[in-house]
């Protein structure tokens, strides 16, 4: 068949270790990326693409998963690299490859979560990279292990895939990532987890960054995240046994190791909103809110959220489920906001704020969550208003109010 790249979102960690001269040598496996459980579902797609059928692969994560600060980004970042692994794979056995690369940069796990359909699921990948063990660690440690958790559930649930996890650490040290925390999730749902830190020299780190940089490693190191990724799967490949000897999957969910909210959410854009009859008021609210270039270019595009420029605003959305956070867009130009909770017997949680001031995001956007309120009794409106802190005169930008827990 004829091989074709289109894109793809993907999810690995690898196991391994530089020598001298910068090849990678990998380590003998260990935890679950040493088992025949942790092995099997790339076994399996690796098994489909040895018989000629088509295969397909997506990488998930933010924007070291775009490939950003490699040359280019598409092809040189780690992503990018590592696809060609299955890419020549798949040629050798005269099979159709299939990559789509779903990173948007400056989010989180709790932002992916709203992805998941329309970026990697309405794609079908066979293999999916997810990579946030880098941006995570700025997520709310009382949302992060829930809302990836959440991630893995949606990739999983009722199929066969296959999904690797990747682990990425800041130029000053291999502690300076979510990998602690999110490699246990991965055990529990039997999936390798492939960690940069593993077979990078520490010496080392300072020629994979460039200046001051010390989130987004260059060229040379996103060659060297995926030149350990790649020994990691060749060492499976080389040894996959037969096909009636790879162990079968039971595509049957675990309960959950921490929580299985994020797997069932509900968006509600302005739109969204508007036809559930969930406004209440949307006082000096204005319909529509900035966008993220790269969300539009990975599938179904970003919803429309609102903004306002007025102090007295306040946006009254009727919400449900088990939480609800606001997705939010950051910018030095913008107005902080605030949100709170209140219930038909008058009570109200805290104000939480929505800070949509950064100075230091001077000409782009950032984007971030945040949870306004968990275990949501009956009758919960979620209120949105213009908070303290940035320009006067200037908007809050929310895209998203995100209920968690909501089954279908």
């Amino acid at each position: 068949m004829k091989n074709k790249i289109i894109g793809i979102i993907t999810v690995a960690l690898v196991i391994g270790c530089a020598t001298p001269g910068g090849a990678v040598k990998i380590r003998p496996p260990r935890g679950i990326a040493a088992k025949p459980e942790g092995q099997a579902r790339l076994q399996r797609a690796m098994a489909k693409m040895r018989r000629g059928e088509p295969i397909s692969l997506v990488a998930l994560g933010a924007s070291i998963t775009t490939g950003f600060q490699a040359g280019p980004p598409e092809t040189n970042g780690w992503a990018g690299v590592a696809s060609r692994w299955w890419q020549e794979k798949a040629a050798e056995n005269n099979a159709e490859f299939i990559y789509r690369n779903a990173g948007v940069s400056g989010t989180d796990s709790a932002f992916a979560s709203i992805r998941i359909k329309d970026h990697v699921l309405a794609f079908e990948p066979d293999v999916v990279f997810v990579e946030f063990a880098m941006n995570d660690q700025w997520l709310s440690p009382q949302v992060r292990k829930r809302s990836y958790e959440g991630v893995l559930r949606q990739i999983l649930a009722d199929s066969e895939r296959a999904v690797a996890l990747v682990a990425i650490n800041q130029r000053d040290g291999a502690d300076k990532s979510n990998r602690s925390e999110q490699e246990p999730i991965g055990n529990h749902y039997q999936l390798p987890t492939l960690a940069w830190a593993d077979w990078q020299r520490q010496g080392d780190l300072p020629k994979y960054f460039n200046g001051s940089e010390n989130i987004h490693p260059n060229t040379a190191g996103h060659a060297n995240i995926a030149e350990g990724i790649i020994a990691y799967l060749d060492s499976i490949w080389n040894n996959l046994p037969p096909d009636d000897a790879i162990p079968s999957i039971d595509i049957a969910l675990p309960p959950p190791l921490v929580s299985d909210e994020f797997q069932y959410v509900d968006c509600l854009g302005w739109e969204k909103a508007a036809e559930e009859d969930a406004v209440i008021s949307s006082n000096s609210w204005s319909e529509g809110s900035d966008k993220h270039n790269e969300w539009a270019s990975r599938g179904a595009p970003q919803p429309e959220g609102w903004t306002t420029d007025k102090t007295d605003a306040e946006l009254q959305i009727a919400v449900k489920g088990k939480s609800v956070g606001v997705l939010y867009a950051e910018s030095s130009l913008y107005r902080n906001g605030s949100a709170w909770v209140s219930y038909p017997d008058g009570k109200t949680t805290p104000k939480v704020p929505i800070n949509c001031y950064v100075s230091y995001r001077v000409g782009y956007l950032g984007w971030a969550y945040a949870e306004v309120a968990n275990n949501l009794g009956a009758g919960a409106i979620l209120h949105i208003g213009m908070g303290s802190g940035g320009p006067p005169g200037q908007k809050t930008n929310v895209v998203a109010v995100v209920c968690t827990g909501v089954r279908p």
